[in-house]
């Protein structure tokens, strides 16, 4: 409960902002540093009823602010004279373009036009093969895990055996090589190691790719070689990329389970409104880190009745853990109660890991602070969260 209880007393000086939780929360300095305890501007926004200013007319706190702004075109920023950090922007002025196609941002990197571009990754092969871009080709993690979304209040798909099945079936390598050009990372972890500290390959016993076991569970579940499976949809947004993934999966799951998948492709909007009112069987998703700690990663996605629970799961070992782990005090205490919460969860695929996803962007050899500086949360960009240590040799 973020709601001070008074402004100040005789306790609390009117220089301290005291806040009272309803209970322990081990992760709230990390809450903290995040967008909703981001100070509102009250001489200009009073209450919810105003609305909120644009960015000409906001107040900024951090190391740049925008002198210049057209809407869906670009924004310029000069280093803020309010800027308490300790070190200072190193550039006079940063040109943000707001350019939807990632195939035009690529012709304008290539004539020059601008600096830093996200890579299209449909043409990575040949970004790889070119002399000068491949040498501009930054590539790191990027803190998504994306896998198999079993909709588990469907009597099939409640059935772990049925679940284990799809995931050992599989091919997480030839998905990842062939079909999405090594854009991403084969996983079978939910938590990135990072954040985890567990070792890559630990859940490889449970999901990774393995038609026998995958042909032993099916028969468990009750479907030997496939015998009688009932219908199976899985539902896409509707892309070129999609409707290849979909077909390599309906061709792998014919070949090593010899079982008949539907492929159902919408647009967007109605993708997301089935995913959240739980009206799917399978669909690929998955999450995107809130902020550094495995927490970010289990709480309200996989309780019984979480908010962002639309597959329905419900395992008690799984409920009971995580209501310990989320007051627990100690660091490294907690650290380990999540990583157990992580093995009960991918050891019953209530979720099967496919790939992390990987950051491409291609940076301009006098652009410097960039490629030192990439962190572990740089999700649109590479060192987003550090722009003040961003500079340029170019005159």
């Amino acid at each position: 409960e973020l709601k001070p209880e008074r402004e100040f007393s005789d306790d609390v000086d009117p220089a301290t902002f005291e806040i009272k939780l309803t209970g322990p929360q081990g992760t709230f300095g990390h809450m903290l540093a995040l967008w909703i305890s981001m100070p509102v501007p009250k001489h200009i926004v009073k209450d919810d009823s105003v609305k909120w200013p644009g960015p000409m007319e906001n107040v900024y706190n951090g190391p740049f602010m925008p002198s210049a702004y057209t809407d869906k075109s670009s924004i310029d920023l000069v280093p803020n004279p309010n800027w308490s950090g300790a070190a200072k922007p190193r550039v006079a002025k940063i040109v943000l373009k707001y350019i939807d196609d990632v195939a035009v941002a690529n012709t304008a990197y290539r004539a020059g036009e601008i600096d830093i571009s996200p890579a299209n990754s449909v043409e990575l092969d040949q970004i790889r093969a070119d002399p000068t871009l491949s040498k501009e080709l930054l590539t790191y993690d990027n803190p998504t895990t994306i896998g198999w979304h079993f909709q588990q209040s469907n009597p099939l798909l409640a059935k772990a055996e049925v679940r284990l099945a799809i995931s050992q079936a599989t091919d997480r390598q030839t998905l990842n090589d062939v079909v999405l050009k090594k854009a991403n990372n084969p996983s079978t972890s939910w938590v990135p190691d990072s954040v985890s500290g567990v070792k890559k390959g630990t859940y490889d016993q449970y999901l990774a790719f393995n038609p026998t076991k995958a042909k032993e569970n099916l028969t468990k579940a009750g479907y030997p070689n496939g015998q009688g499976f009932p219908e199976l949809v899985l539902l896409q947004t509707d892309s070129a990329t999609n409707k290849a993934v979909g077909e390599f999966f309906k061709s792998e799951f014919k070949k090593h389970l010899n079982i008949d998948i539907k492929l159902e492709f919408t647009d967007s909007r109605t993708r997301s409104a089935r995913y959240n009112t739980s009206d799917f069987q399978l669909v690929l998703g998955g999450w995107h880190q809130d902020f550094f700690h495995p927490e970010n990663w289990f709480i309200g996605l996989w309780e019984t009745g979480g908010s962002l629970n639309k597959p329905k799961v419900s395992n008690k070992a799984i409920d009971d853990a995580m209501a310990k782990a989320k007051v627990e005090q100690n660091s490294e205490a907690a650290l380990k109660m999540w990583q157990g919460i992580e093995k009960t969860l991918l050891e019953n695929a209530h979720f099967a890991p496919l790939y992390q996803r990987i950051n491409n962007y291609l940076v301009k050899p006098h652009i410097q602070g960039v490629k030192e500086n990439v962190g572990p949360n740089d999700s649109q960009m590479p060192a987003a969260w550090l722009p003040e240590l961003w500079a340029t040799t170019k005159k």
